[in-house]
């Protein structure tokens, strides 16, 4: 079975912030943030990665999710070990 990956743009009229997002679902990183959404779009979409879904957050801000299919796939253990570790962080982190 095809196993993809996601990520999160968020763009408010001004910044594009992208978050990618780890196999138990986490962020894989702090977002980075970009001035342009077009060119965001194009680069993301030029690196295979595909809108699957867009919302508008509030009248000021849209966010788009996207997926790639994996180049490995995950194991069991892998996915495992991924919710291990978000399960692990102090709640006030998540």
């Amino acid at each position: 079975m095809q196993q993809w990956e996601y990520c999160e743009v968020d763009f408010n009229g001004r910044t594009t912030k992208i978050y990618f997002y780890d196999e138990a679902g986490d962020y894989i990183n702090n977002p980075t943030e970009h001035l342009r959404l077009g060119i965001v779009l194009a680069e993301l979409g030029h690196d295979g990665w595909n809108i699957v879904s867009n919302w508008w957050r509030n009248r000021n801000e849209v966010t788009y999710m996207l997926k790639r299919p994996l180049d490995e796939e995950w194991t069991a253990h892998d996915r495992a070990r991924a919710k291990e570790k978000y399960v692990a962080k102090p709640k006030h982190l998540k």
